[in-house]
């Protein structure tokens, strides 16, 4: 593939990153982060006001007509501000897959609260500590007259404190699963706030019979294996292009830092140790931005990604993590201030790569697939 960006993709990363960097300065950040709603709402609606959040929707619902490639774009400016934005949820997570799999009326209910801005969704995937989705879910679904009545708990589920509905997979019996929408305000859900790395809110989601109509089923009735796999591919996408914009801000933050501070006359970045730490950073940026890019462009073009995701996992694990420690450790005792700004991105880098899972996982699926494959 081509790894540059057109001249529409251009546009769009520097308006992203030009409306986060001009609103979150380090006081706004600070002043965010201690609100436990971890929500920068006049930075969402600047993203509404400039249509960035219908960007990846269908011109069909009010949207801009682009696709994965573009809301990797997005994410990577998200990343890159370190901003407290449920824009991985609310697009990627919840917006999305309502355009692909949702009836006409789910469509219009949604979608244009989404571009506008007034309606933020999410989705609770995962069930326990092993973060990725259960190939079938615990979470039932009892089929009565009309309804559905829904049992079971839901864990790290992004942005259910400020969600309009939240998309569950639940058990729907012969071991198949539905996907439902559910409004987080229903008689018998309980969101339960815990926090991430990073400060950002992960809860605890638990649906107690709660009573959900056939119309609030996304996509068919046993499609839920195929909507959650398409979930997840591309939320983890969307992981791996946040993370490839934070770790370039903060090799940018680390390459300032030692061009201007001054031991023995002379800028750190000439002593050896150091400079031999900020090229291996280098190199690490370049690996967690072009995997990212390529799992994101393989699922943009509809062609098989499962090598590319985790490969692009892997990066984002191991290699942001060396990365961000290292622009962490040139900064010396300044690196661990609070009031300076490269904290946040060692968090946010962190925060990643735990949701993602460690390295060595991903590679070991690569492996097998390579194990498998027939030899010429």
């Amino acid at each position: 593939m081509d790894f540059t960006l057109n001249e529409e993709q251009h546009s769009i990363a520097e308006l992203a990153n030009r409306i986060l960097r001009d609103k979150l300065t380090p006081e706004r950040l600070k002043e965010i982060e201690a609100d436990p709603a971890w929500f920068g709402r006049e930075e969402w609606a600047e993203l509404a006001k400039a249509d960035l959040l219908g960007l990846c929707l269908p011109e069909a619902d009010g949207g801009g007509g682009y696709g994965m490639l573009e809301a990797s774009v997005l994410l990577a400016a998200v990343g890159s501000s370190v901003a407290p934005l449920p824009l991985l949820a609310t697009l990627v997570m919840g917006a999305m897959p309502i355009a692909e799999f949702g009836t006409d009326a789910q469509r219009a209910a949604l979608l244009p609260g989404v571009i506008d801005g007034s309606v933020v969704l999410t989705a609770a995937l995962a069930e326990s500590l092993g973060g990725l989705p259960p190939v079938a879910p615990s979470t039932t679904a009892e089929v009565v007259p009309d309804a559905y009545v829904l049992r079971g708990t839901k864990a790290f589920v992004p942005a259910a404190h400020l969600a309009q509905r939240i998309l569950v997979p639940a058990a729907t019996g012969d071991g198949g699963s539905t996907v439902f929408m559910v409004d987080p305000a229903a008689e018998g859900v309980a969101v339960e706030r815990q926090f991430g790395t990073n400060h950002e809110p992960v809860s605890t989601v638990t649906l107690d019979g709660v009573v959900v109509s056939e119309g609030d089923v996304l996509g068919a009735v046993g499609q839920g294996a195929e909507i959650v796999a398409w979930i997840t591919d591309r939320a983890v996408a969307g992981l791996c292009a946040t993370q490839a914009g934070v770790c370039e801000s903060a090799l940018r933050i680390a390459a300032t830092y030692t061009s201007e501070r001054q031991q023995f006359n002379a800028p750190i970045a000439t002593f050896q140790a150091v400079a031999q730490r900020m090229a291996d950073a280098y190199i690490d940026n370049e690996a967690v931005r072009l995997t990212a890019l390529q799992a994101a462009w393989r699922l943009a073009e509809g062609v098989p990604a499962d090598d590319a995701l985790d490969i692009a996992k892997f990066w984002a694990a191991e290699g942001a993590q060396r990365l961000v420690h290292g622009a962490q450790h040139v900064h010396g005792g300044i690196g661990v201030d609070a009031d300076y700004p490269i904290h946040r991105y060692f968090r946010w880098a962190k925060q990643i790569e735990l949701t993602l899972g460690g390295g060595t996982a991903h590679l070991l699926r690569v492996g097998a697939r390579l194990a498998e494959a027939p030899t010429s």
